[in-house]
């Protein structure tokens, strides 16, 4: 089951992320509670007979039709057990009327792999990788990833750049030079 996340809760949301996320991906702490002053920034933590086995934090785009996971996240005595994909079930029930989610996922690399199985893994649920060149910004640059798409209503992703750029607005707006940042992300036609 997935219930939102009460706001005065984020100093120890924060520190699992700090356990479970590459510091490249992590918002600055004030940065990350501004985000939730924003009624398109939601939390839910994931429970299992009352218990907190997880969380996953989207932005809501609802111009666009979609949501974009930020977040997502089981704790670590929980992996291995299938909440993972309960979550990303979860979320398709949550938002049967939107078109579909977006993702960023690390580029694979065969010598870490954990990146190999997320990749898999998002496969699984019907992600699929989006013809960009894209890129994570953060506040020492920008980082190489891959973007996804798992389809609900729509089975393809419309609209790649102008949602990224909405998602932008929304996500990274506090970074220095963002806009030259998402100027860097293209489309790859093949």
């Amino acid at each position: 089951m997935i219930l939102k996340r009460n706001k005065n809760d984020i100093k120890r949301l924060y520190s699992d992320m700090e356990k479970q996320f590459p510091i490249s991906e992590l918002k600055p702490m004030e940065e990350f509670q501004n985000l939730f002053s924003n009624n398109q920034y939601i939390a839910y933590d994931v429970v299992n007979k009352e218990q907190k086995i997880g969380y996953v934090i989207i932005v809501e785009d609802k111009n666009n039709k979609i949501i974009w996971i930020d977040y997502l996240a089981v704790l670590k005595e929980f992996h291995s057990h299938g909440y993972g994909s309960e979550i990303l079930k979860e979320l398709k029930k949550i938002y049967k009327n939107f078109d579909g989610c977006y993702l960023e996922v690390e580029k694979p690399d065969n010598n870490i792999p954990n990146t190999l199985r997320r990749i898999n893994f998002y496969k699984k649920h019907g992600a699929v990788k989006l013809p960009v060149e894209y890129y994570y910004p953060n506040s020492n640059g920008i980082l190489p990833m891959d973007l996804y798409y798992i389809p609900y209503a729509k089975q393809q992703a419309e609209n790649i750049l102008i949602v990224i750029k909405n998602i932008f607005n929304i996500l990274h707006k506090n970074i220095k030079d963002i806009d030259e940042k998402y100027a860097k992300i293209r489309l790859i036609y093949e």
